[in-house]
């Protein structure tokens, strides 16, 4: 009978990533990888972001700094953010900081994330700026560091233009925009790793 050979290999596939559990252990997987010195911020996180994605019904969530297969970055990631708190509104941000000629490419940006704090589910309340742009790395390239931003909203986040749905996705300088929206250091970030 193979349906419960497909059941434990789905169930195994599921588990195939782990998320974070320890704030210390995200730190010293982005000081490993050098992404706070990328970006020019200073990352003290409060809390933990944990990224899912969800294909063909089966969610995976990885820990900081795992290789995730390109195929498995198709969909929308959703996002939790546990030890947190504030219900928000927060602010994700979705970087590549290897792109290149393309500088840091930016793979999404939404505000208005509102934080249920019985099951860390963070939740868009608007449509996002920059829509979810799956991870693309040119081929042969090495891995590409995607790392996804958690902020604080600050008041009046909603009325920036700096960043539209028509702006430019490369050569985006994240730490400048986070100074000029008024968005203070992240309170949790993870990054993964893709390669084409």
């Amino acid at each position: 009978m193979r349906f419960p050979s497909l059941v434990a290999l789905v169930s195994l596939a599921s588990c195939a990533f782990a998320q974070d559990t320890s704030i210390a252990d995200v730190v010293t997987a982005f000081n490993n990888a050098n992404v706070p010195n990328a970006f020019g911020i200073r990352f003290n996180p409060t809390a933990l972001l944990q990224v899912t994605f969800t294909r063909n019904g089966v969610p995976t969530t990885f820990s900081s700094g795992t290789n995730v297969p390109r195929d498995a970055t198709a969909p929308v990631p959703t996002f939790k953010l546990v030890g947190a708190s504030d219900p928000g509104p927060y602010v994700i941000a979705t970087v590549d900081p290897d792109g290149g000629q393309f500088g840091h490419v930016r793979h999404f940006l939404a505000g208005n994330y509102q934080l249920n704090t019985a099951t860390n589910d963070l939740t868009n309340t608007s449509q996002p700026i920059t829509a979810w742009f799956q991870p693309s790395p040119g081929a042969g390239n090495p891995a590409h560091r995607y790392v996804f931003w958690a902020f604080k909203q600050s008041p009046n986040f909603n009325e920036q233009r700096l960043v539209t749905a028509q702006t430019y996705i490369g050569n985006w300088n994240l730490s400048s925009f986070a100074a000029q929206t008024g968005l203070g250091d992240p309170v949790a970030a993870s990054f993964m790793l893709v390669r084409q």
